[in-house]
C-alpha cells in the first residue's frame, strides 16, 4: 500500500512504535518519530510511496526525534538518528523534514557502497538517462524540478547511484529547492504542491517539491546513462552548450563523488565505463526554457 492509504492516526502510531517501513526504490527505511511536524511533512512529501505499518525488514533505521526528553516540550529541537547514533547537531523542529532529507543523503553516501555514488541529479527522457552533475548553487535542483514538472522522469535530485551493470538506479525523492528557486518554480508551475518551508537553515529557506507520481511508480526501474551534463545557471547568460572530453568529465565526476576512493579499482573501472558510455556536455544558461529545449535536442540526438 501507499502511505496515503493510511490515516494520520495510523501513521502516528506506526512512527511512534517503530513499525513504519518506507520503500524508496531499492531501499527500505524504518522511520520513527514522535514529532507531529515531521509526521505531517512525511505524509505530504511521501504520500505515493509504498509503505507498511506492520514492521519487517529494513536497510536503514532512521529516527527524527528530540535530542532529549525536555526538548520534546521546551525549546523544541529535532535530531537525525541512524541506528541510534546522531551524526549531526540538532536543528529546530521546523527543520525536521529537511533534516530527514539531508540525513538520508548522508546515510546513502556513507553506506551504500554497492553503488558508485555521484553528486548529481538524474532524469530520463525517451529512454535516455541524463546526469545533471554539479556542485551546490549551480541550479541543478531547479533544473531537475523544471524537467520533472515538464514530464521528464525523475530518478534523483541529489545523487546518481550507478550499479555494477552501469545502470542508473532510481531513488526518486522530494526535490530540495532553495531561496529564489522556490518562488521561480511556484511562478512557472502554479499547480505544483510544495512541502512546508524550512526557514533560516544553514542553506537559507528550503522547500521540497514531491517527486512526480509517475517517477515514484517507476522507482525500481533502472535507466541507461547516455548523457552527462554539467549545468551552471548564470544570470543574463546566453545559452552555451559545449562538449567535454571523457577524461575531463571523469575528473569532474571524481571530484563530486561520495565514495569513489572507497571503491578503489572498482570505482575507477565503473567511472571509466560511465564516461565512455555517456557523452559529456557543459551547459550554461539563464533561461530554464532554453536549457530544457537544449537538453531535449541532445536527448533526441542520442536516442
Amino acid at each position: 500500500m501507499r502511505l496515503e492509504n493510511f490515516t494520520a492516526s495510523e501513521i502516528r502510531r506506526a512512527t511512534r512504535g517503530g513499525k513504519l517501513r518506507l520503500h524508496i526504490g531499492r531501499f527500505t527505511l524504518k522511520v520513527s518519530s514522535v514529532l507531529p511536524e515531521f509526521e505531517s511533512a512525511l505524509r505530504q512529501l511521501y504520500a505515493h510511496y509504498p509503505s507498511s505499518l506492520e514492521g519487517g525488514a529494513y536497510d536503514y533505521d532512521v529516527a527524527i526525534s528530540p535530542p532529549s526528553f525536555l526538548r520534546r516540550w521546551v525549546r523544541r529541537n529535532s535530531s537525525f538518528h541512524l541506528s541510534g547514533q546522531a551524526p549531526f547537531l540538532p536543528m529546530e523542529v521546523g527543520h525536521a523534514h529537511a533534516l530527514f532529507e539531508w540525513g538520508l543523503n548522508w546515510t546513502l553516501g556513507t553506506y551504500a557502497h554497492n553503488f558508485l555514488i555521484l553528486h548529481s541529479a538524474v532524469v530520463e527522457f525517451n529512454g535516455c538517462g541524463v546526469l545533471l552533475a554539479a556542485s551546490s548553487g549551480s541550479g541543478k535542483s531547479t533544473l531537475a524540478a523544471e524537467l520533472a514538472l515538464q514530464g521528464w522522469r525523475l530518478l534523483s535530485d541529489e545523487m546518481a547511484l550507478i550499479d555494477k551493470d552501469l545502470c542508473l538506479v532510481p531513488c526518486a525523492r522530494p526535490i530540495s529547492l532553495k531561496n529564489q528557486s522556490i518562488d521561480l518554480i511556484r511562478a512557472r508551475h502554479p499547480g505544483a504542491s510544495l512541502g512546508p518551508l524550512a526557514r533560516d537553515t544553514h542553506k537559507g529557506c528550503i522547500a521540497h517539491l514531491p517527486a512526480p507520481n509517475a517517477s515514484v511508480a517507476r522507482n525500481l526501474e533502472p535507466a541507461t546513462p547516455k548523457l552527462i551534463i554539467f549545468p551552471k545557471w548564470t544570470a543574463h547568460a546566453c545559452l552555451r552548450l559545449e562538449p567535454i572530453g571523457s577524461g575531463q568529465a571523469a575528473l569532474r565526476l571524481i571530484d563530486q563523488s561520495f565514495n569513489y576512493p572507497v571503491l578503489g579499482r572498482q570505482g575507477f573501472e565503473r567511472m571509466a565505463d560511465l564516461v565512455a558510455a555517456a557523452q559529456a556536455w557543459e551547459l550554461e544558461y539563464s533561461s530554464l526554457d532554453d536549457a530544457r529545449m537544449a537538453l531535449a535536442q541532445l536527448v533526441s540526438d542520442h536516442g
